[in-house]
């Protein structure tokens, strides 16, 4: 607990929160990285999520394995071994070949294990050689992560100089069979290793091809012995880079050996060796495009230094030995001493600096530190020296940061000294100046302009004032002058970087400490900033003979005066007097009294803040002989007349309970006076003085140098309150106040009615009445006695005025709250209940309206105020059981309308009063249409058959049945609002209810009816799809679908006038109808009349059609003779007769076939030829072809083009023109889609 206690010691103060935090944090943290981890571990490995990706130290961490299962002894030795990387596909041999050329199993036995138990590198140990064995999963991860994985494994283990193999394992077999495509992936994947493998060396190294499994193709074995016979190896050297393809021909180039095998094998022998050289090419074939696809891409890495290919086999007669044999020119005895000299030195030097690092980092801290400590002294020392040049005054509260901030780094500084002891004996001198800087700057940046400003304006300072500022420039911390500043400080600092050799308790007054206020901040200067400089000057500062130290220097020319001294409060006495007597004989105005207390409240200020400052500067003789004793050595003979002053301090503190009664008599008549001009008339005659005197003494007599000074602050309190009333009983002035206008009154917010009720009964009827007990005896003259009682009167018209819009406020504050229709009936019981927010309004205005008696000629203007809220309190008036029998038919006209809300009808029976509105006023008996569907008033609830009653302000409505017993009461007005607001809310949320019902019913009606036909020809011209005229029989009036909907659910709201149909006469201004619903019924009904007569039977559409002249043959010779306009069964011709309009009814519902003809005769030849131009196949075919025709000059012409028969040329086309009045799809158009 002591180390702890210690190390938290050690800890800078300002580096504690942070240290804290950081334990939190780790505290917080370990657990959870714990808690993750154990849970990461229990999770299960399998699944269908993706693999995750290799570890960066995945494989560092297996050959670090394969190192600790080795004895100790042996891992050095181990590391500095040649290493051979073996790659090559999944299935090529890779762990055979390795068996077979390094026999690790015997140094396994030798107790030098290899490592075979990891799935993606298995390290083998052989005598002389590491191998490091690539499973195909790693060799096909083209990862981020298992590059870098390889890339730390290879840097362990060939990062210091071993020599470096790699070889490339191949299955002959798999070289011939697999795709092209597929052995360039794999050549690929290779070379991305051993591109990894160069970089990580930093150059290029040898690389070997094996091929295997050579043993399984027929006369390998025999091609081998034959070699081996002749003593040639089973190595072939590579062609260099860019003839990779001379490796398919590497048998040719041992063809003559296959003479001699001729002689040296049997028959058999040699005929599999024969069938060796014709077929063995393949596998070295596929091997050439192997290795060039290795050698693509030599620009951004080392090419690899192929040096052989291998053969080896099964057999150990037919294969070569020395495939992961490493040459042993590279691992030399001397290679491995400057390796191991090299790595003894280094280690050396690591430890080197690890020892010597800590007594540099003290060091370096401690100069980091100064360095610290030194820009913050100077740039402090800099804003002082600016802020004087620019002429500003530098205060306390301005430096108290930047030397905060420089003590903290010397602070910082002393407490790096604790980290080597050498360091206290070290950069003495300028630790000693910084400290020395830093209390010349707060002197210069804080005490000299205090003095300076003595200097400049010497009526400003008081003498005891600099007495204590000069101590306290010339304090020091080791002096009892300095011991004495530091004792009336309520803090002392606490600075590492100070000695503190003999702390001074507080000797000065206790008492002035603990109020908050000491002599120090009472001369202007800040407690901090003073405790530092004193702590920091040691020895203490002299001020030079030179005239730019003349500001440390006794300011005062002339000798100071105990008259001089006393002059400001004899002079204010002198005049407080002169204020406050003879108030009797002369009495001066109220403006002019109260002018003279103010010019006097500055001067008060000031004395009353000397009376203070005076209880704090009672060690001043002591001050003055540690000043005069002080190594500073300063001449205090030079201050001239300082016994005075003495005199002076010692004078106030004897008589302070004197003065401090006389400057709070004089304060209390200021705000008496204040306090004079808001009375009211009944307050001023009732007040006895001018001021409420305190619990003092009756007279107070202050001696000042020969004179005495007596108040009496009673009697004056009473002489200026008679002189006041003798001032207004002169002048016929009023002492009420200014009088407000009714706008303020009446824009005055905030107040209630029981507030301005408890005014009423507190304030306004007692001072009424005290008024006019204490007028009748006041004996004033008659002309003041009616001007008093003429101000009262407005008074009390004001009040009424705000109390008849205080009513008329509590009255429209009432709001009936049922916003949705699932509230009104919760609301509407709420009515019914013997108490409820209306009978509480009500209640309330009753009580406000009882003000009797309210005799007397003041209160007629409130008598008028009330007398309209007279029928309120009539209803309200409770009977012997506390009932309010006059409101009982108000709330059963609710209950009676709350019950029919509530009441649930059967189905298809609704009540005869409730369908009287909807059915044009008349309850009818007619029985529903056969198809039984709904009218308005089935679709309706309870609540929108009510509220239509209301809004076709039927007499049986229960508005109408309020409002006559509103004027049964005399409720008149806004009055009349709170009782209609319950069925004002029926009847709104009702008129919701009609307008959802009908833009419903609207809309069903129209998606069912309307729009499949507007949709189509000839309501929509453009449209593909057209109205089988039987369709259109919906529209039929007498029996159609649409008007016997419209009769049903339309007609209760609208109704038709002349060719329009309207809203009925009362719903015009109320009732929102759905959008665009009147003006389609009225093109509807337009519609109708012209395709229907009154028996319901179709009528032709009454066309005009007017002949014009024929156009002219097309051809020589030839004449048109006739042309014809036929619709349906309707035809009109035309041959050149006189022009004039001639009618052409259209059988609208049967048109048939529509077309156009024209007649062209030659008279040569006799022969005759039509051109012509149809529309069939319609039902609208004449509106078709009348639409289809072309616009011209007169818009009553219209003209077509017609095409002679087997006319091939534009020759033969010619215009037919018919005059025509009317378009018979205009109704169709104009119905609004």
């Amino acid at each position: 607990m002591d180390v702890l206690k210690k190390l938290i010691a050690f800890i800078p103060p300002k580096w504690k929160p942070y240290a804290l935090l950081l334990v939190a944090l780790l505290a917080i943290g370990i657990p959870l990285f714990l808690v993750w981890r154990a849970k990461r571990k229990s999770a299960p490995a399998g699944g269908s999520a993706a693999p995750e990706p290799l570890a960066k130290n995945r494989l560092r961490k297996v050959r670090e394995k394969f190192l600790a299962g080795l004895p100790l002894r042996h891992r050095v030795a181990v590391r500095d071994l040649p290493g051979v990387v073996v790659l090559g596909p999944a299935g090529a041999g890779k762990s055979r070949l390795i068996e077979l050329d390094l026999d690790w199993k015997r140094q396994a036995r030798q107790f030098l294990p290899s490592l075979l138990t990891d799935s993606l590198l298995q390290v083998y140990l052989g005598a002389d050689v590491v191998a490091q064995e690539v499973s195909p999963q790693l060799l096909e991860d083209e990862s981020p992560q298992a590059r870098e994985a390889l890339r730390r494994l290879w840097k362990d283990s060939f990062g210091g100089g071993q020599q470096t193999l790699a070889v490339l394992v191949l299955d002959a077999r798999w070289l011939q069979d697999t795709p092209p495509d597929e052995v360039r992936r794999a050549a690929q994947l290779m070379r991305g290793k051993l591109n990894l493998l160069a970089e990580v060396r930093g150059g290029a190294f040898e690389t070997r091809v094996c091929l295997t499994h050579l043993d399984e193709r027929e006369g390998y074995a025999d091609f081998a012995k034959l070699l081996r016979a002749h003593h040639v190896p089973l190595r072939f050297p590579l062609p260099p880079p860019g003839q990779e393809g001379r490796l398919g021909s590497l048998l040719k180039a041992q063809e003559q050996y296959l003479a001699l095998g001729l002689t040296a094998l049997p028959v058999e022998s040699f005929e599999r060796l024969e069938r060796f050289y014709s077929e063995g090419h393949a596998p070295f074939e596929a091997l050439s495009r192997f290795v060039t696809a290795l050698m693509e891409g030599q620009t951004l890495a080392y090419a690899p230094r192929l040096a052989t290919v291998s053969l080896s086999s099964a057999d150990q007669d037919a294969r070569d030995p020395d495939v992961l044999s490493v040459s042993a020119e590279a691992s030399t005895a001397r290679a491995v001493h400057d390796r191991y000299l090299h790595t003894h030195l280094r280690r050396a030097v690591l430890l080197g600096l690890a020892f010597a690092l800590p007594l540099l980092a003290a060091y370096g801290h401690f100069a980091w530190r100064l360095g610290q400590a030194r820009t913050r002294v100077q740039r402090f020392e800099d804003m002082v020296q600016r802020m004087r040049d620019q002429g500003q005054e530098v205060s306390g509260a301005a430096v108290q940061e930047p030397v905060l901030a420089a003590g903290h780094s010397l602070d910082s500084l002393w407490s790096a000294m604790n980290t080597w002891p050498l360091l206290r004996y070290s950069f003495t001198g300028a630790r000693e100046d910084l400290r020395q800087r830093l209390a010349r700057g707060i002197r210069e940046a804080h005490i000299r302009p205090a003095l300076e400003k003595c200097h400049r304006q010497p009526d400003t300072c008081r003498p005891e004032q600099v007495v204590y500022l000069l101590a306290t420039l010339h304090g020091s911390r080791e002096e009892p002058l300095g011991q004495l500043v530091l004792s009336s400080l309520k803090t002392r600092p606490n600075w590492s970087f100070v000695s503190e050799g003999g702390a001074a308790e507080p000797a000065g007054d206790v008492a002035a400490l603990e109020a908050g206020r000491s002599w120090v901040t009472a001369v202007g200067l800040n407690e901090s900033l003073v405790a530092d400089y004193v702590t920091m000057s040691n020895p203490p500062w002299s001020a030079p003979d030179t005239p730019e130290a003349s500001w440390a220097r006794w300011p005062f020319p002339e000798p100071l005066t105990l008259e001089a001294q006393l002059m400001p409060w004899q002079a204010h006495l002198r005049r407080l007097q002169d204020l406050l007597a003879n108030r009797a004989v002369e009495p001066r105005e109220l403006e002019r009294l109260d002018a003279e207390l103010e010019a006097m409240q500055d001067e008060r200020r000031r004395l009353q803040a000397l009376l203070d400052d005076s209880a704090r500067f009672t060690s001043l003789p002591r001050a003055l002989e540690l000043l005069a004793a002080s190594e500073a050595r300063v001449d205090t003979s030079r201050f001239r007349g300082i016994p005075s002053t003495l005199k002076t301090v010692a004078w106030i503190n004897d008589h302070r309970d004197a003065l401090t009664n006389v400057l709070r008599m004089e304060e209390e008549a200021y705000l008496g006076v204040k306090a004079v001009q808001k009375m009211t008339v009944a307050e001023l005659l009732v007040r006895d003085g001018l001021w409420l005197p305190g619990n003092g003494p009756a007279v107070l007599q202050v001696p000042v140098l020969q004179s005495t000074f007596e108040f009496r602050p009673k009697d004056g309190s009473r002489l200026l309150h008679q002189a006041l009333l003798r001032y207004h009983e002169k002048t016929g002035r009023l002492p009420f106040g200014v009088v407000e206008g009714e706008e303020a009154v009446a824009s005055r917010g905030g107040a209630t009615l029981a507030a301005d009720r408890l005014e009423f009964d507190t304030r306004l009827r007692p001072l009424v009445d005290e008024f006019t007990t204490r007028i009748k005896g006041a004996g004033l003259p008659v002309e003041e006695v009616s001007q008093r009682q003429e101000h009262v009167r407005r008074k009390v018209n004001q009040f009424a005025f705000q109390y008849r819009n205080r009513l008329f406020q509590r009255v429209s504050t009432y709001r009936f709250q049922a916003v949705i229709p699932a509230l009104l009936a919760e609301e509407l019981s709420r009515l019914t209940q013997p108490s409820s927010e209306l009978v509480d309004m009500l209640r309330d205005v009753a009580q406000g309206v009882a003000l009797e008696p309210l005799d007397g000629p003041f209160y007629e203007s409130l008598r008028n105020a009330v007398a309209p809220f007279k029928p309120i309190a009539t209803v309200m008036k409770p009977d012997e059981t506390g009932n309010y029998t006059a409101l009982n038919p108000y709330r059963a006209l609710v209950a009676q309308m709350s019950d029919e809300l509530n009441a649930v009808p059967r189905p298809g029976v609704v009540p005869a009063e409730a369908t009287a509105s909807l059915n044009g006023g008349l309850a009818t008996g007619t029985a529903q249409p056969a198809s039984g569907a709904a009218r308005l008033p089935e679709l309706l609830t309870p609540l929108g058959r009510l509220a239509f009653a209301m809004m076709m302000e039927d007499d049986t409505s229960y508005l109408r049945k309020v409002d006559a017993w509103l004027d049964q009461q005399g409720l008149i007005g806004e009055l009349r609002q709170p009782f209609r607001q319950p069925f004002l809310a029926v009847r709104e949320l009702g008129q919701r209810e009609i307008e959802r019902t009908l833009e419903r019913q609207w809309d069903d009606a129209s998606s069912r009816f309307l729009r499949p036909l507007l949709n189509r020809y000839p309501f929509t011209p453009d449209a593909s799809q057209e109205v089988d005229p039987g369709d259109l029989e919906v529209l039929r009036k007498q029996d159609g679908a649409f008007w016997e909907f419209v009769t049903r659910v339309l007609a209760p709201v609208c109704e038709e006038r002349g060719s329009e149909w309207v809203a009925r006469g009362a719903l015009q201004s109320r009732l929102s109808l759905p959008q665009g619903m009147l003006p389609t019924l009225g093109r509807l009904s337009r519609l109708a009349r012209m395709l229907w007569d009154t028996e319901g039977r179709p009528r032709p559409l009454l066309l005009q059609v007017m002949p014009l002249p024929l156009p002219k043959a097309p051809m020589q010779g030839s004449f048109v003779t006739l042309g014809s306009l036929k619709c349906g069964k309707t035809t009109f011709l035309a041959y050149n007769q006189s022009p004039a309009w001639q009618e052409f009814p259209l059988a609208w519902w049967d048109q048939q076939t529509a077309s156009l003809m024209l007649e062209v005769r030659a008279p040569a030849d006799q022969s005759v030829q039509y051109a012509s131009l149809e529309k069939s196949r319609s039902a609208w075919s004449c509106f078709r072809l009348l639409e289809s025709s072309q616009s011209t000059e007169d818009p009553q012409h219209r003209r077509w083009s017609l095409r002679a028969r087997g006319a091939q040329s534009t020759d033969g086309v010619m215009d037919l023109r018919f005059g025509l009045k009317g378009e018979p799809w205009i109704p169709f158009r104009e119905v609004p889609r």
